[in-house]
């Protein structure tokens, strides 16, 4: 063992150069891997942190089956509170607000989930029990009395910084019945519940809040506190059974982290794409590492004669492989780790922006690093496998030659055979996926990376045909230097194969995250242009009532404008479960006179299906549910509404992101008579023609801004932070896909570092016959362009059938009706990026062949 160390050690340092490029190219694949996964634990994390916090103690909660606020009767608090196992039930009503001093010209936020109006989060709680769940952090002044009426507000201390506000002061609040004021009392920390709303939020008693805001009687949901003994997973399980037959169908109870449920799938599907990119760039890692162990081997053929000529057996060579293998692996995967936690930093801000809210304390993960270092060793000791193999069948024999001669295996000259049924079989699975949707994503990865596999493996048998066709044009570039620099790719196949399937890979994931980001985008921006219809986007935290219908409709400037309220119904499915959906009502007759819905599919007739929305007891649905549920225009599905279950016909299927494409629209007509809501989130509103949006918006805030607490912005403004956040969510894709890259570019450091070495004689008497040191260095360049060329070439034929392939597997798992859309850009900036990625990683090698001593290099063995 003590000899296996030496030798292994002797081995790394001898050779500094290659042992650095394979190290840092396990470095940043295990960096990518768990920087990804970091940043994804620690979004997950934090939405379950959240509600997990600020329910504090509650293991459970009692919330109404439909929409809205429902009023919890006497007897079933009773039957609730004489259970066992219960020690407290605690109402709350959830209420948004605004504080009177609001700025009407404020901006509308946007992240991952949706906008964000701002405002005031305010939970009325009982002031005597409400602590046996939560716990309050009073950092000044005091809690709330034991009143249950009393005009007063405990407020998170940031909020109150924010807006000048201390304890003992009044402020006023906005209601539906006007402004009223409330005397803060005390302030909380920014934990726990202070966490809520990103610290916008306060609590009043619980009387006070339906009063002001016409709740009698009303409370969104009861927080339940179990007995102590109730702590197992399980136990809380068959607790919850038992309260949901107690609580009946118009009730749920469910754990107080589920609320995080809708914002964890809507992250899913995004971080599974990014796990995916991040384990690419350990595969292009896999090749460079490859590379430098089948080189160390070829180096050490005499070395490694001599020591099976004094009686080292060949399995005890492949040790000595392995275990450099090793070491290097461990190595690179430990300062992998600490690039990724580092990395994580980074990548975690961004994630802050694209979900608008602060994830708090960074949360890395002991088992995803435990992966991400296993991964990096196995990774290496699989890509070290076959030298080392290579190394014990060294007979002693071979000790004798001055320069072994690589032999090439049976896998580079017949190993287009299973690269030709890897990419068949490859192809069928990403096409036709028969799996069901939860594997899906994980067998499209491995399925893709067959595909690359497969690819790789089909280059050896085409090396020779590139040559000869591309070596007029590498000639012309080049000179007569250039074209024996060309043909020098083929004298180590294998070692060119996998420099060139490095840069295919990269190439071809540029292409794909392009074409995939260019084919959401076009879809997406015309869902938006519609979506954010007209020219003035109209909104507020509180509901607006008809009446503000009429007095936008009388200003000055405003041609016409159109309703949007959004609620959340129960959709009753064919099986008898029920899932949650947004329900988006419109006005049918004024909505097409301030934009359009998108319609799926031809042959649509945007004015029949209209007609049909506004008769009622109709919806548009989304493609996605369409796709999901079989479902086609005239088939029905039923809603759950305050009268129970409704049947609504499907009168056409749109394109429609929002919550995901988990959303129907219906006529304002049925919103008001069938679940009795008549107030509007948002107006659109189309500005006439000759008059100015801008001074149109100024006359509406100067009018009615502070009055109703308006948000007032023009949609083109709306638009553009829109698409500034979907550029910065794609650019995550981005950075991954150039991380390949990099790793790439060190494989064709290392290939041609290795040729030089190995050539360096002949470049000696080349030098000797004549030839410049310019010449030399055109030599080395041509060959990397090569490479570079059948890379980007290949790379781009890859990555064209790849995000095809993607875009219909994505389209079949999601629902999404997307249009192909070929990025020329990415065409040009993939070849553009291997040519100029191989040049530059080429320079280093060409400098060092053409400094070779004429003298020294021809005594070179």
């Amino acid at each position: 063992m003590r000899l296996f160390r030496f030798l292994t050690i002797r081995s790394l340092r001898a050779r500094p150069a290659r042992t650095l490029l394979s190290t840092l190219g396990i470095i940043l694949g295990v960096a990518s891997i768990l920087a990804i996964a970091i940043t994804n634990q620690t979004a997950l994390a934090s939405i379950t942190r959240l509600f997990e916090d600020t329910s504090g103690k509650a293991r459970l909660m009692l919330v109404s089956a439909e929409s809205g606020e429902k009023v919890f009767s006497d007897r079933l608090e009773r039957r609730f509170s004489n259970h066992q196992e219960i020690t407290a039930l605690l109402p709350v009503l959830q209420v948004q607000t605004l504080l009177g001093s609001h700025d009407s010209g404020q901006e509308i936020g946007f992240s991952f989930f949706g906008s964000d109006l701002g405002g005031l989060l305010v939970y009325g709680i009982d002031p005597d029990r409400d602590r046996l769940a939560r716990d309050y952090e009073i950092i000044a002044g005091k809690f709330l009395s034991g009143d249950f009426n009393a005009f007063e507000m405990v407020m998170v201390n940031t909020y109150a910084e924010e807006n000048n506000i201390s304890p003992g002061k009044k402020v006023e609040i906005v209601t539906p019945n006007g402004i009223e004021k409330i005397e803060v009392v005390g302030l909380m920390e920014k934990s726990g519940p202070g966490k809520l709303n990103n610290g916008a939020f306060a609590i009043m008693p619980l009387g006070t809040v339906q009063t002001l805001f016409n709740n009698s009687g009303k409370i969104s949901h009861l927080d339940v506190v179990v007995d102590e003994g109730v702590t197992s997973t399980g136990a809380l399980e068959e607790l919850q059974a038992s309260l949901q037959t107690l609580a009946g169908k118009d009730f749920q109870v469910i754990f107080p982290a589920s609320q995080g449920k809708r914002m964890s799938q809507m992250l899913e599907n995004y971080q599974i794409g990014l796990n995916f990119l991040s384990g690419i760039a350990l595969f292009v890692g896999a090749f460079l590492i490859y590379n430098a162990f089948t080189m160390t081997v070829v180096e050490r053929t005499r070395e490694f004669g001599m020591l099976r000529t004094v009686g080292m057996t060949s399995r005890q060579v492949v040790r000595i492989v392995l275990w450099e293998a090793a070491i290097l692996g461990g190595l690179g995967s430990l300062l992998g780790a600490g690039l990724g936690v580092a990395l994580s930093i980074g990548l975690t801000r961004v994630m802050e922006l694209l979900l608008g809210q602060s994830l708090g304390q960074m949360h890395i993960p002991a088992g995803w690093v435990a992966i991400s270092i296993g991964v990096g060793v196995i990774v290496t000791l699989i890509a070290a496998v076959v030298p080392a193999l290579q190394a014990g069948r060294i007979s002693p024999l071979e000790a004798l030659r001055v320069r072994s001669r690589q032999k090439e295996g049976r896998l580079v000259r017949e190993g287009w055979k299973l690269g030709v049924v890897l990419l068949a079989v490859s192809a069928v699975i990403l096409l036709f996926n028969p799996f069901p949707y939860d594997v899906q994503f994980r067998l499209g990865s491995m399925t893709v990376f067959s595909l690359f596999f497969g690819a790789t493996l089909m280059l050896p048998a085409s090396v020779d045909l590139w040559e000869r066709y591309t070596r007029p044009l590498v000639k012309v570039i080049y000179g007569n230097s250039g074209e024996l620099g060309s043909r020098n790719i083929q004298r180590s196949r294998m070692r060119t194969t996998l420099t060139v399937a490095a840069l295919m890979i990269g190439v071809a994931m540029i292409l794909i995250v392009r074409a995939m980001t260019g084919s959401f985008s076009v879809d997406l921006k015309e869902w938006i242009n519609a979506y954010v219809g007209g020219d003035l986007y109209v909104t507020s935290t509180l509901p607006m009532r008809s009446e503000l219908e009429r007095r936008l409709s009388a200003v000055e400037g405003v041609e016409a404008l159109t309703p949007i309220r959004y609620i959340d119904v129960k959709w009753r499915l064919r099986d008898g479960n029920e899932e949650t959906i947004s329900f988006m009502a419109v006005d049918p007759s004024t909505y097409s006179q301030v934009t359009s819905f998108v319609f799926s599919g031809e042959n649509v007739d945007p004015a029949a299906a209209l007609r049909r929305l506004s008769q009622g007891q109709a919806v548009f649905i989304s493609s996605v549910l369409a796709e999901k549920h079989n479902l086609n225009v005239g088939d029905t599905i039923e809603l759950r509404t305050r009268s129970g279950l409704r049947v609504f016909e499907v009168a056409a299927v749109v394109v429609d992101f929002f919550n995901q494409g988990l959303v129907v629209e219906g006529s304002w007509d049925d919103l008001r008579r069938i679940f009795r809501v008549d107030d509007a989130n948002t107006y659109l509103i189309k500005v006439s023609a000759g008059y100015d949006a801008a001074a149109v918006q100024s006359q509406i805030e100067r009018l009615y801004g502070d009055r109703y607490k308006l948000t007032v912005e023009s949609n083109r403004l709306i638009k553009q932070r829109i698409t500034t956040l979907m550029d910065q969510a794609f650019g995550m894709f981005d950075v991954l896909a150039v991380l390949a890259l990099l790793i790439a570019a060190l494989g064709v450091v290392n290939t041609l570092t290795m040729n030089v070495m190995e050539r360096t004689q002949e470049i000696g008497m080349l030098r000797g016959v004549g030839m410049t040191r310019g010449q030399v260095i055109k030599m080395v360049l041509a060959e990397a362009g090569l490479m570079g060329l059948i890379g980007g070439v290949i790379g781009l034929a890859l990555g064209v059938i790849l995000s095809r392939i993607f875009l219909a597997s994505m389209m079949a798992m999601s629902g999404y009706d997307l249009e192909y859309t070929l990025p020329l850009e990415g065409v040009l900036l993939g070849v553009l990026v291997a040519l100029v990625v191989s040049q530059i990683a080429a320079l280093l090698p060409a400098r060092r062949a053409a400094r070779i001593a004429v003298l020294e290099a021809i005594h070179y063995e």
